[in-house]
């Protein structure tokens, strides 16, 4: 406590250094704070299911088509679960919508198709009522379903009277037989009834489910003693097996594969997570350096001091401990600071990111992350005080009075201090040249040509209820009549309808090419699927590039015609035109398809992916009982909601929109990850710099009132001004040289690491290199400068006097 007491006078009494320490100390452990709030909520604690770490999702991969996926076919599910050993449980989902009537006004629902052991897998079943029940889940069984809390308090007022009631969706009576828990975990937050039979899921035949469509989304619990070793051996086994009883089917060659679920929900996110915490703790060190060498000044100047108590019994270890005590006291003082700071940034944070995390996702600190600072704020108070105090521990009163009579301090911690400088030289250069990489690959990517004009566009989806609209020509005419409703509409320029769009995720298909050689099924390439009306392209800004786009004649019973994109064009026609070509397209391909037109390739999967192979067919030809209705305006592309919502009700009040979305804000979404991290690592690294120029100031200003005597008597002797600052400056340049040597060093290893986060840049890129090196050492050498302009201002007098 004495200790403590003494730490507390003597920061007090020095209030300017301790105001400095506790604001660069704070602005880092708040920072690194508020990061691993956000990486222990998205990373490590994503979901809120019990006992996460034993669930297992079951991928498929087919290194023949270069496709990986957490999707399983139902028939191979069904196999999968009565062969396998490993699982205490198992269960399969798919999603859905549904559009639910007779509740206020039409609206349409999330949903998913689950069976009966699914939920029991999850380990979160309904908080009222019951499960589904085995005889519910096979063909043609009983219309019953569970609801989502916050559908059940908002639709229908949180009675408990609804269960055993019925309530219509899709046009048909269900029983509500459940109600699930409030807030479910991702990615089932969004889900708002939940229904049987993921067999029956809606725009899927009967017959490809049977052949293997790969859409379902299988997730197991780990039997007592089993592994994801064991697993991956016997689903290894199992995909031998079943390739040989279904050599016909779509998915024979698929390899089904375990995944943790928790890590393959995160995988796409961690690596830019991992790239943040990177960047935030080099932040940290830097922080830590430039205290710390503050700290050592600090001390050194105590020396005199610190050697009579060690001569006159002090131990080495008190003095040690009570260094340690000093900054933990200031280290606490701005941990608690930094917690204030966290908060603030998460507030931020969570505004920033809200479009790129599942919703309802909340960012705040808890007792992980109090536990965390506690444990940065004890391991910044040993990494600012421990070799300082080792330092200063080691004087002895011969070598103080000795250093006193000569009027120096023989360079005492001199090698430590201009250590810590090259140290922070390193790191902030390794910060600069990864922010600077990210930036200019986030500026490339935002002039990519994503292949369409998303300005004045927005999309909504429309599922039809099959009571109502049960034949192809029935929902061919309800969209037909939205497209005229919608056109009559004040700003509306153009529609159309498509299934698959831009950036949003399509089907895929099988294909091959008529007059070569057909693999079999299961072998044969897949390509993107779309299909669309004949004024998509225009509504899009599209251009075609050869042949015609769709027309009204494009219709049911007519000739089959496709119009295919520009890489697809060039992998299997090469040299020649693809007009007049036919493509043989799903399981049986007949008839098969004519090539009408080829359009320009369109970034489908993401502005910084490969353009993929893409297919499109008339609307017309394959009608679906969903389709996405998209529209171009003059004016505010958000005022499109209430258009195509109205035009819709004006068709049938019964049906209702979702999925409602600008096509400038899904590609904003696009780019989201990449904005983040570059704005991320720039802030990160530009107080980096200043903290490592800061460091730089400090040091070489100590050296100048540490050599005073000695310049003074260089310049009594005869030393020019210039020659003086030439001294200072070249000690100080000479520590910029060495940490920019084994910064850009370090950068070139630490760019492999975020390789994939880049686009449009090689990660060893000369000029970036160059122009962070050059910037860097002229900021660097202004710094340098201060100091030394002070030492040639010294006057000789006064300096040998002193």
């Amino acid at each position: 406590m004495a200790d403590i007491l003494l730490a507390l006078r003597r920061l007090r009494h020095d209030a300017g250094f301790s105001a400095i320490v506790l604001i660069t100390l704070a602005v880092a452990i708040g920072a690194n704070t508020a990061m691993f709030t956000v990486y222990d909520r998205l990373i490590r604690r994503p979901v809120t299911l019990p006992e996460p770490e034993t669930l297992v999702a079951v991928w498929f991969n087919n290194p023949q088509r270069n496709v990986q996926s957490p999707s399983i076919s139902v028939p191979r599910y069904n196999e999968l679960r009565a062969a396998t050993t490993q699982f205490a449980s198992l269960g399969l989902s798919a999603f859905d919508s549904f559009t639910l009537t007779g509740a206020g006004d039409a609206v349409q629902l999330n949903g998913l198709r689950v069976d009966a052991d699914f939920l029991r897998t999850l380990g979160v079943l309904p908080a009222r009522g019951r499960n589904f029940r085995a005889e519910e889940d096979v063909p043609n069984g009983p219309a019953v379903c569970i609801l989502s809390h916050e559908l059940w308090m908002s639709r229908f007022g949180g009675r408990e009277s609804l269960l055993g009631e019925r309530i219509t969706l899709n046009g048909t009576s269900w029983e509500v037989v459940g109600v699930m828990p409030a807030r479910l975990s991702i990615p089932f937050g969004q889900v708002q009834v939940f229904t049987p039979r993921v067999f029956e899921t809606g725009g899927l035949t009967a017959q490809q489910i049977q052949m293997g469509a790969t859409f379902a989304q299988a997730i197991g619990r780990l039997a007592p003693g089993a592994s994801l070793e064991r697993v991956r051996a016997d689903l290894a086994s199992f995909s031998d097996g079943y390739r040989q009883r279904h050599p016909a089917s779509i998915d024979a060659n698929n390899v089904s594969e375990p995944r943790f679920f928790v890590e393959s929900l995160v995988s796409g996110l961690a690596p830019t997570m991992y790239t943040l915490l990177g960047a935030v703790a080099c932040v940290l060190l830097i922080a830590c350096a430039n205290v710390s060498a503050l700290f050592l000044a600090r001390l050194l100047r105590r020396q005199t001091e610190i050697a009579v108590r060690l001569s006159i019994g002090a131990s080495r270890g008190h003095i040690i401990r009570q260094c340690l005590i000093e900054t933990l006291v200031i280290a606490a003082a701005a941990g608690a600071c930094g917690m204030l700071i966290a908060a603030g940034a998460l507030r931020a944070l969570q505004a920033l990111i809200a479009t790129q995390v599942p919703p309802n996702t909340e960012l705040t600190l808890n007792w992980t992350t109090l536990a965390f600072a506690v444990a940065v704020t004890i391991g910044t108070s040993l990494l600012i005080g421990l070799l300082p105090s080792l330092q200063a521990s080691r004087a002895s009163l011969t070598s103080v009075l000795n250093d006193a009579a000569r009027g120096s301090s023989s360079g005492r911690g001199g090698r430590l201090r201009q250590g810590l400088i090259v140290a922070e030289v390193s790191l902030s250069v390794v910060l600069l040249v990864s922010a600077v990489l990210l930036l200019v690959s986030f500026v490339r990517l935002q002039r990519e040509a994503p292949g369409f004009e998303a300005r004045g566009v927005a999309s909504a989806f429309v599922g039809l209820t099959a009571d109502r609209y049960q034949s192809p020509a029935a929902q061919t005419e309800f969209f037909d009549r939205v497209e005229e409703e919608l056109r009559a509409r004040p700003g509306v320029v153009d529609t159309a309808v498509a299934f698959g769009l831009p950036l949003s995720g399509t089907a895929r298909t099988s294909y091959g090419v008529v007059g070569q050689p057909l693999p079999p099924l299961p072998e044969r390439p897949l390509t993107s699927f779309n299909m669309v009306s004949e004024d998509y392209f225009r509504v899009l800004s599209v251009p075609l590039v050869e042949g015609r786009a769709f027309t009204t004649d494009d219709r049911a019973g007519g000739p089959r015609v496709c119009v295919i994109n520009e890489t697809l064009a060039r992998k299997l026609f090469a040299g020649r035109s693809p007009i007049g070509q036919s493509l043989i397209i799903g399981r049986d391909g007949t008839p098969p398809v004519a090539i009408v037109g080829v359009i320009r390739d369109v970034k489908s999967a993401g502005v910084n992916q490969p353009t993929p192979d893409e297919v499109y067919v008339p609307a017309r030809q394959l009608p679906r009982i969903g389709l996405n209705v998209v529209a171009r305006t003059t004016g505010d592309a958000n005022a499109l909601q209430a258009a195509i919502g109205s035009a819709v009700a004006a068709v049938d009040p019964a049906q209702a929109i979702a999925f409602f979305a600008t096509m400038e804000t899904t590609l904003s979404q696009s780019l989201g990850t990449q904005q983040l991290v570059a704005a991320l690592t720039a802030i990160f690294g530009a107080v980096a710099f200043g903290l490592s120029l800061t460091g730089l100031y400090s040091v070489l200003a100590y050296f100048v009132s540490q050599r005073t005597p000695e310049i003074g008597i260089r310049m009594a002797l005869g030393a020019s001004r210039r020659r003086v600052v030439a001294m200072v400056m070249r000690s100080g340049l000479l520590l910029v040289a060495i940490g920019l040597a084994v910064g850009l060093a370090a950068s070139a290893a630490a760019a492999s690491l975020i390789r994939q986060l880049l686009f449009g840049i090689d990660p060893l890129n000369a000029m970036v290199y160059a122009a962070v090196a050059t910037i860097f050492a002229a900021i660097a050498a202004l710094a340098c400068l201060g100091p030394s302009l002070r030492a040639s201002r010294i006057d000789p007098v006064k300096a040998i006097a002193r």
